[in-house]
């Protein structure tokens, strides 16, 4: 997580924040800061405290303990003035289906106090940037899934916010519909900060450069999406194929020191078998005392290669039940 001082103050500082709900507790001392220009993405499992997070940044819900701060605006103590700073797309879009999209983004525009004579050129920017201008006129009710999404954007683009939240921006979206919502997010992110909440996790790996992963109310995993293979412990998995029957490799694994795991994938190849092994990164002389005892056991190693770990496996171990 990078760290900001002096000049380079943080765009949002999320300090020590604790929600409770009577003796539920929703979050535990989440920190957490984002700079200009990141795109962060936001997971957990249902129930994880992901939407009370949201709720909280966005002073929708104030915080049992701790502080947020937008531009150095403290949320509780200045909350209409830190909201200023904050675009926000709940996960069901707050629409009027009795109005027609211009209508509606006019509305915003002024409960955002838009000044009267930069309200229309404002709406017609947004509605140029999400691509729905040709619909400005059709009331909200007679639009699909996708545009209705799309005005859901556009209201929380209206004033420029430095921060964009979107809470399920593709949820019940068709795949061109998805690709073109990350357009507008990696459109949107070359001049603004955005935070994306997801449960599609290859959505966060193609459009988020960071990643902050809750589980149980707690912040499991702030990083880079490139380095969510190194999980806490620091796993590293091996592939091998090996000569001889399945209990001959067995007995050779059993016998190596340092090991977290192994199990057999399948026989690929006649008269041997394939395992994948897990073990502390910090073990790098494994491999060598794997040939070794191979070697010993008078078998031979046919394929070595590291298992790259995927976005969706650091996500289930981080977030294991036993944690």
């Amino acid at each position: 997580m990078e760290t900001f001082s002096g000049d380079k103050a943080p765009l949002l500082r999320f300090d020590g924040v604790c929600k409770d709900y009577g003796k539920k507790t929703a979050l535990k001392d989440v920190s957490f800061v984002i700079g200009e220009g990141e795109v962060v993405g936001l997971l957990g499992r249902n129930g994880a405290g992901k939407s009370t997070l949201m709720n909280v940044l966005t002073g929708y819900l104030p915080a049992s303990a701790g502080k947020v701060f937008i531009r150095g605006i403290d949320m509780e103590q200045e909350p209409r003035k830190a909201k200023r700073y904050i675009g926000y797309l709940p996960e069901q879009p707050p629409l009027y289906d009795f109005m027609t999209v211009r209508e509606y983004l006019r509305f915003v525009g002024k409960i955002k106090q838009l000044p009267p004579a930069e309200l229309d050129d404002e709406v017609y920017r947004v509605c140029g940037e999400v691509g729905i201008t040709e619909v400005g006129n059709r009331l909200v009710r007679n639009l699909s899934k996708g545009y209705r999404q799309r005005i859901g954007v556009a209201q929380a683009m209206l004033s420029r916010p430095d921060l964009l939240v979107l809470d399920e921006p593709t949820a019940g979206l068709d795949p061109r519909q998805i690709v073109e919502i990350r357009a507008l997010i990696h459109n949107f992110s070359k001049r603004h900060a955005v935070l994306v909440s997801s449960h599609i996790l290859s959505e966060i790996a193609e459009i988020c450069s960071r990643t902050l992963i809750i589980h149980g109310g707690r912040l499991v995993k702030d990083g880079d999406v490139g380095e969510l293979g190194g999980t806490d412990g620091g796993v590293e998995r091996l592939r091998i194929r090996v000569t001889g029957s399945q209990k001959d490799a067995r007995e050779i694994l059993e016998g190596l020191q340092g090991t977290r795991s192994f199990h057999c994938i399948g026989a690929e190849e006649a008269g041997s078998t394939d395992w994948e092994i897990e073990y502390p990164r910090k073990n790098s002389s494994l491999r060598h005392a794997l040939f070794d005892a191979i070697v010993k056991a008078d078998r031979k190693l046919l394929l070595s290669r590291p298992c790259e770990t995927n976005i969706e496996d650091a996500f289930l171990e981080l977030t294991a039940d036993d944690r």
